[in-house]
């Protein structure tokens, strides 16, 4: 069989994109107050694994203050076949679904990749970082692998996670990896994303729940509503038995503090 007449496994079609339900956005200005950490610690619970973190996904401009939580929209990338797919960056790019990808990616989402770690191909470089940002509005991009472009990307402010924070110059993807599908399951840092899962991520790194949880999710981390005024009061030089977790008896006054400095206390304490 020619490469001409075999079925195109690395090319989909804008019509055959996987369509999911379209999460609620509304709770995300609630559910962002806490970090990666605490929605790590509620997601797990909810998901039912011993942990949500993307193992050895870290952001790629720490200390920018990069806090993002959005639907995902999946990118999926397979080991290259040339007799698939041609080789080259900008072979066929009406078929190459990685720019298909960014061009659905819709306001508030992040792009999740699939990458199985490859260290050596990059799977986005700076223009497509420019699409994402500045045309699509996604919120950010986790790779499970890297990206090429560091000076470039790194001008634009972007918030970007990869594999160990790294980067590359050896390749483009097109040359070691294939777009291989939009939409549809993916594997990243151990776990398995589906499209609209909800992604959390921050300097501590990147976390998941489905994308039907947000509001479970966000009942248990305001059980950890008390979290702020913990830490001002440990700063004070409070003890930490004293103060985290915060005991029962000193509610009223985490409440106290807390309203005072715009932070979130449910209705019914203090």
């Amino acid at each position: 069989m020619s490469s001409e007449t075999r079925p195109p496994i690395f090319r989909m079609a804008r019509e055959d994109v996987w369509e999911f339900p379209r999460p609620n956005m509304d709770l995300v200005p609630e559910l962002i107050k806490y970090s990666a950490a605490t929605v790590a610690v509620v997601a797990r619970n909810v998901v039912g694994t011993p942990s949500t973190f993307f193992n050895g996904v870290a952001p790629l401009f720490r200390g920018k203050g990069h806090d993002i939580l959005g639907p995902a929209i999946t990118l999926q990338y397979a080991p290259q076949r040339p007799d698939l797919m041609p080789t080259g960056e900008y072979a066929k790019v009406e078929d190459q679904n990685h720019r298909i990808a960014v061009n659905i990616t819709q306001e508030g989402y992040v792009l999740v990749v699939q990458a199985d770690g490859n260290t050596r191909s990059g799977v986005l470089g700076g223009n497509m970082m420019l699409a994402l940002q500045h045309n699509r509005k996604a919120a950010g991009l986790v790779v499970h692998g890297v990206v090429r472009d560091y000076s470039e990307i790194a001008q634009q402010n972007f918030p970007i996670w990869t594999q160990e924070a790294r980067t590359t110059t050896d390749y483009d993807a097109q040359h070691d990896l294939a777009p291989l599908a939009v939409n549809v399951r993916i594997s990243v840092g151990g776990h398995t994303v589906m499209p609209g899962d909800w992604i959390r991520a921050d300097d501590d790194g990147v976390c998941y729940f489905p994308g039907d949880k947000i509001e479970e999710v966000l009942d248990g981390c305001n059980k950890h509503w008390w979290e702020p005024a913990a830490r001002h009061f440990l700063m004070e030089g409070g003890h930490l038995t004293d103060c985290y977790p915060m005991p029962e008896h000193r509610w009223d006054e985490a409440a106290v503090w807390q309203r005072a400095n715009g932070h979130y206390v449910p209705d019914d304490i203090g």
